[in-house]
């Protein structure tokens, strides 16, 4: 059985300087990242040497998180490794490897495996969980950090948009934001800035998904195939789902995208506009997340056994929640 930490106890960890790894899950987005490099100030601040690992390429305009450092594994021995806005090893991808040796996790989701000694915040955002980590601590921190705080924040609640909003993400939002950062850049780059190659993504997405239960619930399935016919990689399609997902009558949106250095693997993503769990049907996948977003990685032959495997399952969720609301 694995130990829940008080947050005096996870901020005992963190005090103690040592060669610190800090992973991200993968296909990281604007919280996981935030989280990892938020924390890696704090983590420096006492002393602490810190890598950030993923096991996927961030996106480029992410670049203001990562201040281009390195999300690669480095090829050395750590004395501590904290895992971020992590639910269960599944989520570390290639790099699931370390989860045995993980010190700590700092994470917000429910359905968290707590796989290593945890602290747990049900809030909005693993962000928001770091900035109560500097809040408790007292300590004086570079711009830069609380930067990656609101961009955490900001990228988990659809700037500050979601249900999942509370009024103390309202109170840390603000209070970062007195820190001087640009929050409309953040935002813009966040949910208005795309690269080149997710533009290439979305066009091919829109003329390739599906709509299925009378247009309830919104599928794409992006192949190898279909990313070297347009020349992109993972990172351009890390958030294709949102681009279904805004689709007028859509419930749920699902991509399902195959993995470049594994073909047999393909995560699945999924968001949800309405009270469907989406996080039920991820279980049953073997991932899990939040009610409204959740994911988790199929092994298949082929992309058709792969959709076969997901889709029917998604198709069962929105049916019953049609017949309860329409019975």
């Amino acid at each position: 059985m694995t130990t829940k930490l008080t947050l005096n106890e996870a901020l005992d960890i963190v005090r103690a300087p040592k060669h610190t790894l800090v992973l991200c899950h993968k296909n990281p987005d604007p919280d996981t990242l935030g989280s990892a490099f938020g924390l890696k100030h704090i983590l420096e601040h006492f002393g602490s040497r810190v890598d950030v690992a993923c096991c996927d390429k961030p996106s480029a305009k992410f670049s203001f998180i990562t201040g281009g450092a390195c999300t690669e594994l480095k090829n050395e021995e750590y004395e501590r490794i904290i895992a971020v806005d992590v639910a269960s090893p599944m989520q570390l991808g290639e790099l699931s490897c370390f989860s045995d040796r993980v010190d700590l996790i700092i994470d917000h989701h429910a359905m968290n495996t707590r796989f290593a000694p945890y602290y747990e915040d049900l809030g909005a955002s693993c962000a928001e969980i770091i900035f109560s980590m500097y809040k408790e601590l007292g300590i004086k921190m570079p711009k830069h950090f609380f930067e990656c705080i609101y961009a955490g924040m900001s990228g988990d609640t659809g700037g500050f948009r979601y249900s999942n909003v509370t009024t103390r993400s309202m109170e840390y939002g603000a209070e970062v934001i007195s820190h001087g950062i640009d929050h409309a850049e953040i935002n813009r780059i966040i949910f208005d800035s795309r690269t080149l190659g997710e533009i290439k993504a979305q066009k091919l997405t829109f003329e390739k998904m599906e709509l299925l239960c009378d247009g309830a619930l919104a599928v794409i399935m992006f192949t190898n195939e279909m990313k070297d016919e347009i020349s992109i990689g993972d990172e351009d399609i890390s958030d294709i789902v949102n681009s279904i997902r805004s689709i007028e009558g859509v419930l749920v949106a699902v991509s399902l995208k195959q993995s470049q250095k594994d073909p047999h693997k393909f995560s699945v993503s999924s968001r949800s506009n309405c009270d469907i769990d989406v996080s039920a049907v991820c279980v049953q996948l073997g991932g899990g997340g939040h009610v409204r977003a959740s994911g988790a990685t199929v092994v298949s032959p082929d992309p058709v056994s792969a959709f076969n495997t997901c889709i029917p399952l998604f198709e069962k969720a929105v049916k019953d929640y049609k017949d309860k609301s329409n019975g």
